[in-house]
């Protein structure tokens, strides 16, 4: 099923609508509490004030025109975005947290533990303590096509629990062709000592940060790699001042 989601509709509409051109649910929320896990929540254009939490397995969250006419601002000190469940993409928003400094400030936020299959693709993600956060002990997810900026401490974290000994980490995702410009150096693109395993790839970055082991860091453009531990696979990147 197709929930399309208009905020010119009338508020407290719950119905499916038909596309764009027709009246369905007044906030991305409401489409989502109707939806069933495997259906599609299409967005049209406009602003969306809300916090959205995703919390249905096999959900489908795209924008019908793209990110430049899509706008999601957060309602209140909480990510923009949660996923709480599997298989889930969110494509084609711009992202804008409430705030910079506080938890949650943070675009999306994947927070599941385990094999979390998120795809978060052609996003532009403004503002916020972090850009797009993996939580830790996640893994699986893919990252690519979005544009992070003015995040003040990290712009795509790909996240570590930092319980010692073990520091689980978020593992075996695939983050590429993103351009990050922001974050606490260095931290535009990051991961975390335990986060291992990541492919990280055709990036657009002011910093990248591997700091956990089996990780692949190739075919990107940074003004500074921090690869802290040995045992990561580093080639083909360059070097340049990629951010104003």
């Amino acid at each position: 099923t197709t929930r399309w989601v208009n905020v010119t509709s009338l508020l407290g509409y719950a119905a499916p609508g038909t596309s764009c051109n027709t009246p369905g649910y007044a906030t991305i929320q409401a489409a989502i509490n109707a939806a069933s896990p495997g259906d599609t929540v299409k967005v049209c254009s406009g602003t969306y004030v809300e916090n959205v939490s995703i919390n249905k397995a096999n959900l489908r969250v795209i924008s019908t025109n793209g990110a430049a006419v899509t706008i999601v601002r957060s309602a209140a000190t909480l990510a923009v975005f949660s996923v709480t469940q599997r298989n889930v993409r969110i494509d084609g928003f711009t992202i804008v947290p409430l705030g910079l400094t506080a938890k949650y400030d943070i675009g999306v936020n994947v927070a599941i533990q385990g094999i979390a299959s998120t795809e978060i693709a052609n996003n532009v993600v403004v503002r916020g303590r972090i850009g797009i956060n993996l939580g830790c002990s996640s893994s699986a997810s893919t990252i690519y096509y979005n544009v992070v900026r003015g995040a003040t401490e990290a712009g795509i974290n790909t996240d570590t629990c930092e319980i010692a000994p073990l520091y689980p980490g978020s593992t075996d995702n695939d983050v590429h062709h993103n351009t990050v410009c922001g974050g606490l150096y260095p931290y535009s693109i990051a991961g975390g000592q335990g986060s291992n395993n990541n492919n990280i790839h055709h990036n657009t970055a002011i910093w990248i940060t591997a700091a956990g082991s089996g990780n692949h860091v190739h075919n990107n453009v940074a003004e500074v790699y921090n690869i802290v531990q040995p045992g990561n696979l580093v080639n083909n990147n360059t070097i340049a001042n990629v951010c104003p």
